[in-house]
């Protein structure tokens, strides 16, 4: 495994709102449609390089990438 996905894969193990916090800043609609996109494997290799970068720069959007990506791994209620 590389380790572009190794702190991802940490957070799955904890819970999101912890490491989120309170004051977590609003993500704004344009950034989050982004991160979905990334969450679901959509990505062009651009678009993936450009979040990975993204990721690296402003950690504090890693937990909305992993609440993304549980939403879409949950099974359809």
């Amino acid at each position: 495994m590389t380790d572009d996905f190794k702190i991802l894969l940490e957070f799955f193990a904890g819970d999101v709102d912890e490491v989120a916090g309170r004051n977590a800043p609003a993500i704004p609609a344009e950034l989050r449609d982004k991160i979905a996109k990334f969450a679901s494997g959509n990505c062009t290799d651009e678009e993936r390089t450009e979040m990975k970068k993204l990721l690296q720069e402003r950690p504090q959007l890693v937990p909305a990438l992993v609440a993304e990506t549980k939403a879409i791994r949950q099974p359809p209620e």
